[in-house]
């Protein structure tokens, strides 16, 4: 007789959890590196004068660019 509150000895369902989990992390990590990528264009696209309203020099943005 099965016990209605033991769990499934099934070794599958661990292995497809565990799967979701890191399929989850990967793209939520291809996720923030794109938004990344978008923001280091954008920061890298400034002109000259936005970057002296933000008090950067050109000097220091390729900085943090490069970081």
């Amino acid at each position: 007789m099965i016990h209605l509150r033991h769990q499934n000895d099934n070794p599958l369902t661990g292995l497809s959890a565990l799967g979701v989990n890191v399929c989850k992390q990967i793209l939520n990590g291809l996720s923030a590196a794109s938004n990344r990528s978008i923001v280091r264009s954008r920061f890298a696209s400034l002109d000259r004068r936005a970057l002296e309203d933000i008090g950067l020099t050109i000097a220091e943005r390729d900085d943090l660019l490069l970081r």
